[in-house]
């Protein structure tokens, strides 16, 4: 198997949409999936500015019982897309006390958060109401120097966009000058330790 360059963590609630995501990302389609045991990993190749990068998915599972596990595969990550339900306001409140707080005690050091409203397709075609205000996200993003996207697994809204600049976002931290302003140490590599987002 060849080298993860990139390893990239999904986080959230069970039923946020996810795996959904993945999905649409990977293979460009929609439709009923299981609830993820553990986690779930593919890689696929891609390019940005012209510029390969090998990108490992790690998809994880958002019950309690699993909370050990997605710690574990926090572990290394270069980026985390945290996910919640655009329609359901208890999965956007643990954000910042379960999900990020992982990320910044279990990934790498300046690990690229991308915060991901799910469920877009509802609220459009009002089938469902809106549960988060947009400032909201907004707000906690800027405490994190994340980005913000809103999407629809159903309809492809959105999805490429987020893993298009989490790969941007890497290549852009691998060309600094000075790879320590960039949240990495010097030369690149990754640090043996976890450290603090």
């Amino acid at each position: 198997m060849e080298t993860v360059d990139l390893k990239l963590v999904l986080l959230g609630q069970p039923g946020v949409g996810k795996t959904c995501l993945v999905y649409r990302y990977l293979y460009n389609t929609f439709g009923e999936t299981i609830s993820t045991i553990g986690a779930s990993f593919a890689m696929k190749k891609v390019e940005a500015a012209g510029r390969p990068c090998n990108l490992g998915i790690w998809d994880t599972a958002g019950q309690e019982r699993f909370d050990s596990l997605s710690s574990f595969y926090c572990r290394g990550a270069r980026a985390a897309i945290i996910c919640f339900d655009l329609t359901d306001r208890s999965s956007f409140d643990c954000l910042q006390g379960k999900w990020i707080k992982k990320v910044t005690e279990d990934a790498e050091q300046g690990c690229h958060i991308c915060i991901v409203g799910t469920k877009l397709d509802l609220v459009q075609a009002q089938l469902a109401n809106r549960m988060v205000r947009k400032e909201e996200v907004d707000e906690l993003a800027a405490k994190y120097h994340a980005d913000v996207f809103e999407t629809s697994a159903k309809a492809g809204t959105g999805v490429p966009e987020i893993f298009q600049k989490v790969v941007e976002h890497f290549h852009a931290r691998v060309q600094a000058v000075d790879p320590r302003q960039a949240g990495l140490p010097p030369g690149g590599a990754t640090p043996k330790q976890g450290g603090c987002c």
